[in-house]
């Protein structure tokens, strides 16, 4: 049986953890022997990992970055310099374990899923290893992670992106110093459920994502703020946890629409996707993504996207006005628009919730399966 390995940071909640934790289960299911390597014991999976998927934790310590930032906005010198060091061990333990595991693994497939790991791969990973790369957030073009993809890839097998576009411009680069690495375009997948309500659907805005800088929460709720008086029967629901839950709730206050938002916290995944069933539209405001799994989740229920064409992730997923709107990155006038529009025209919002569920079933486990079993047969 091909033995596949697959790294992790941690499995709590996260669009990568999901990822890592459905990729693991699948690959199980085609008759694989998986391990995931997993750097930070936080607990017990946020995902269900089938009992045949092991997990081994190849640390005991775990990332003190809240209690260094605490102690230095206290200014507690001795204990800033007590969490320095703790930081410093962590870091160390962090690049270290990972690089000993690589060393130990004398056959079989590696997955690495970050590009920190990727460098470590290529350099301690065995030649009969198959070594497989990936990237889960979008390069954007930075100067620090072209250089690397140039010249500490080298050893690596495959390089899986998530779109054609970033395997086209990654690909124009590493070519000039690197031949042996193929790259290849195989996106994140999801289970594809069918549809808990076709048809009476609550008046209710959804978004879903960690309530972090990147998913933008604040530019949502300030086009909330603009929507909300003339649409009194509708709810804008914000699935999620993180550090800035208090702002963006002291910020629907400030704004007055404390009253039709609704921040419920992290949710069981089932859970997310029954609201996603139950929603009209599901909006994305996220300043970048690399793909976007809860997206593709969200059309696989009908419900009908608007998105922000930010860099590489919704343009290759929404076909625009065809099963979601996809609008100019900052054009915030042209999203209200798109909202309203959907939320005045029952007859338009059913027509693009159909062909939704049908578009998402381009990422359906058995598509994308096909794509990851063409590499591992070779």
């Amino acid at each position: 049986m091909n033995k596949i390995y697959i790294t992790s940071l941690h499995l709590r909640h996260g669009g990568i953890e999901r990822i890592i934790v459905s990729m693991a289960n699948a690959f199980v299911e085609k008759g694989f022997d998986v391990e995931i390597l997993c750097t930070y014991n936080f607990g017990e999976p946020a995902y269900l990992l089938d009992s045949k998927v092991k997990v081994t934790y190849l640390t005991s310590v775990l990332p003190n970055r809240k209690e260094l930032i605490d102690a230095v906005k206290r200014m507690r010198l001795f204990k800033a310099i007590k969490e320095f060091f703790v930081a410093v061990n962590v870091l160390y333990q962090k690049k270290n374990s990972v690089k000993k595991a690589f060393c130990r693994i004398k056959e079989g497939t590696i997955i690495s899923t970050r590009h920190e790991n990727n460098i470590l791969l290529s350099k301690y990973g065995n030649a009969n290893v198959l070594k497989i790369a990936q990237l889960h957030v979008d390069h954007a073009f930075d100067k620090k992670l072209f250089s690397d993809f140039k010249s500490k890839y080298n050893n690596i097998d495959y390089f899986v992106l998530l779109t054609d576009r970033a395997v086209d411009e990654i690909g124009a680069e590493m070519s000039k110093q690197n031949n042996h690495t193929k790259l290849v375009s195989i996106p994140n997948f999801i289970d594809i459920f069918v549809p808990e309500n076709t048809e009476d659907r609550l008046t209710q805005v959804v978004s879903v994502g960690r309530l972090h800088y990147d998913k933008n929460f604040e530019r949502l709720l300030e086009m909330w703020a603009r929507i909300a008086p003339k649409y009194p029967e509708w709810t804008l629901k914000i699935i999620g946890e993180g550090e800035l839950e208090r702002k963006l709730k002291d910020m629907a206050a400030a704004l007055n629409i404390e009253k039709s938002v609704i921040f419920t916290g992290a949710l069981p995944h089932s859970e997310v996707i029954k609201e996603l069933s139950q929603s009209g539209i599901y909006a994305m405001t996220s300043r970048y993504e690399s793909f976007g799994i809860a997206l593709v989740e969200a059309m696989s229920q009908g419900c009908v996207p608007v998105a922000f064409d930010v860099r590489v992730g919704p343009e290759a997923i929404i076909d625009n006005k065809k099963d979601g709107f996809l609008i100019p990155d900052n054009d915030e006038a042209a999203f209200i628009s798109a909202l309203e529009e959907l939320m005045n025209d029952d007859g338009l919002c059913s027509e693009l919730s159909k062909n939704a569920s049908e578009k998402a079933k381009k990422f359906s486990k058995e598509n994308v399966m096909d794509e990851w079993l063409k590499i591992l047969n070779k």
